[in-house]
């Protein structure tokens, strides 16, 4: 639930009070949650128009989504009667779009399709020779890891780029076609794009920035359009979003950002805490007003959130209060199992009246613990929202793909491998269907091409003697079938360790998302629902069952989905990541365990502290009762908080 707790200027605190005031110079507020920011900002453009004359059409208050956007213009319609319809408010894709379009750039360029795009990648991918190697998921690891490159420096760039630049994520691809060729895929993908005249969002960055370098009449006549910015949510922001920003606010500098460096959550798109203080390097003379009073939460989660992030390093020191005392305390509740954890969630969320579940959210890690949850809340009767689609597990990619290779090691396990004297078996032993090898015959990539399999089964022979020419080939598909045999003779939980961990299955996987979500992390989820089962046939007839069980699900979703906008009640399943911006009388957070969070993946410092800041959002959002639950080895993330006596 978004934050409506309206409050009257007088009611605004000293802290408030004085960015409400503020009139010229570079300042950046440091909002903490609960902290009331929108409230903030609407309020001194009010009084930026009411008490010191600026201009409305002077004013640009810029946001991340269209959503927030939208939201803080009709705040600010309310609170002034909507008396200064003509302030802007926009995204920063919005704001570059008019930027590009006043210049006249946007009548040579066009806003590139997804159709275009795709079909730009396939050429580029068809240049190299490895279209037939590369599948669905690697194009999306492309395009980011273009987006990437191009907004990995002050300047970005859609000039050509050489053999040695990669990303840090390019160079840990393994094992992967598109590695070597990554500088020329990104060069001809620009090129394509250039001669068509198209732009992506990234390009939309670039050509502002380099538009804004190079006409200074333009960069004139937007400096003097706008003479105060508003940021909202400045922690977000990439380099080069605020290189445009810093031209924009020049000569003046009236740049008022508003941010948390706490909640900095999204390094996977190349953003992060540092940002807010490379602000105060830049503008030596800003101002900083930290926002120290929490509006939302209760004292004791306001406390136990002070315990949890202070930490972390790589942020400014703060000391935040909570204005509402009293409430329950914290309750940290370790089970003995995930069931007794579920069922536990079930019959507390059974006791909230049901007007109230509305106000109630489970904010798990990943999507497939809301998912999983949504299922079991749907046997037993309690009304859910959830965020994004409640797919089962087992229709995901990566279920898909140990299903083909359990399948196919298993049907040529049912053929006795007999070799001849020159090391070649007999066509018709060891034999799989063309369909799941075509599934798994480059996951990771072992350059065996789509004519190497010309019939509607496959066998080691008919591969060894397609590439009799080719030795190294040979000792590819030898290992290959060889691992297949081995997997045929474990059980489904340890075969999916070894197709991930001997066979590099898991090297496939990395660097791939879903949101906020890593495809590794699926992965982890996936082989757990493995463990209980002894053959792939017993694994195929569970996953008919949880087709069957989906659709029911699926439809109460649906159905959840129209009676919400009839405001019917339900409890809300989210993210951590999704959960940010939001706020509920009550949070459930499950599975608040080592590997969990921090994930297990989490190595260095600054993936540590990230993860820390996603479970101190999610702490941060309940107003009246927090319980965290453990069915594992509790997160060392709780170690203060159960040390302490708030619970």
């Amino acid at each position: 639930m978004k934050n409506n707790s309206y409050r009257t200027a007088g009611e605004a605190s000293p802290a408030q009070q004085k960015a409400i005031a503020h009139v010229s110079g570079a300042m950046q507020v440091i909002a903490g949650p609960g902290s009331g920011k929108t409230y903030l900002i609407i309020r001194r453009i009010h009084h930026l128009i009411r008490y010191h004359g600026i201009s409305p059409d002077h004013i640009l208050v810029i946001t991340f989504t269209k959503a927030a956007a939208m939201e803080m213009k009709e705040r600010f319609s309310v609170l002034t009667k909507n008396s200064y319809p003509s302030v802007a408010f926009g995204t920063f894709h919005a704001v570059y779009y008019q930027i590009l379009k006043s210049s006249g750039k946007m009548r040579d360029h066009l806003l590139l399709s997804a159709k275009d795009k795709k079909a730009y990648m396939k050429h580029c991918l068809s240049m190299c020779g490895i279209e037939d190697d590369v599948d669905e998921d690697t194009f999306d690891k492309l395009f980011r890891e273009i987006s990437r490159v191009k907004n990995s420096s002050g300047s970005g760039t859609r000039q050509d780029i050489s053999a040695g630049l990669y990303t840090e994520a390019i160079m840990e691809w393994e094992e992967n076609p598109v590695k070597k060729h990554f500088p020329y895929i990104y060069n001809e993908y620009n090129r394509i794009m250039r001669e068509n005249h198209k732009l992506d969002f990234d390009d939309m960055i670039i050509l502002c920035d380099r538009v804004l370098s190079t006409d200074q009449e333009l960069l004139f006549d937007w400096q003097k359009r706008f003479s105060h910015i508003l940021v909202d949510e400045f922690q977000d922001i990439s380099p080069l979003q605020y290189k445009v920003l810093q031209n924009l606010a020049a000569p003046e500098n009236n740049l008022f950002i508003v941010g948390d460096d706490d909640q900095s959550i999204y390094g996977f798109r190349g953003t992060g805490p540092e940002i807010m203080k490379q602000f105060m390097q830049d503008y030596p003379a800003a101002q900083q007003i930290i926002l120290n009073k929490n509006y939302r939460c209760r004292e004791a989660i306001v406390q136990a959130s002070l315990l949890l992030i202070e930490d972390n390093h790589e942020r400014f020191a703060k000391s935040l209060q909570a204005e509402k005392k009293g409430g329950d305390p914290v309750k940290i509740h370790l089970f003995s199992s995930r069931e007794e954890e579920e069922n536990y969630i079930v019959e507390e969320l059974k006791k909230i009246e049901p007007e109230k579940l509305e106000k109630t959210a489970v904010i798990s890690r990943t999507n497939a613990q809301a998912a999983g949850l949504s299922k079991i809340l749907f046997r037993h009767g309690i009304p859910f929202h959830i965020q994004g689609k409640t797919s089962c597990l087992m229709e995901h990619p990566i279920a898909k793909d140990i299903l083909a290779y359990l399948r196919f090691a298993d049907q040529s396990a049912m053929h006795p491998i007999l070799r001849t004297a020159s090391g070649f078996m007999h066509p018709q032993q060891g034999m799989g269907t063309r369909r799941d090898f075509l599934r798994i015959m480059n996951k990771p990539c072992r350059y065996i091409h789509r004519e190497a399999l010309p019939n509607c089964t496959v066998t080691e022979a008919d591969l060894l003697g397609y590439y009799q020419e080719k030795p190294y080939m040979q000792q590819k598909i030898r290992k290959l079938f060889a691992d297949l045999q081995k997997i045929s003779m474990l059980r489904p939980y340890l075969a999916a360790d070894y197709i991930r961990k001997n066979m590099g299955y898991d090297s496939y996987l990395y660097g791939k998302r879903e949101g906020s979500e890593t495809w590794l992390e699926i992965a982890d989820d996936i082989q757990e629902t493995l463990r209980n089962f002894s053959s792939p046939d017993e694994w195929i007839r569970s996953i008919s069952s949880y087709r069957d069980r989906d659709a029911a699900a699926d439809a109460e979703q649906q159905k959840n989905a129209k009676d919400s906008s009839r405001n019917q009640n339900g409890v809300h399943l989210i993210t951590m990541h999704g959960s940010k911006g939001l706020e509920y009388d009550q949070v459930f957070i499950p599975d608040v365990n080592e590997k969990v969070i921090p994930h297990k993946k989490a190595a260095s410092v600054q993936q540590i502290e990230e993860e820390r800041r996603l479970l101190y959002v999610a702490v941060t959002r309940a107003k009246e009762r927090l319980e965290i639950l453990c069915s594992g080895r509790p997160s060392r993330f709780l170690d203060k908080l159960r040390s302490q006596d708030i619970l």
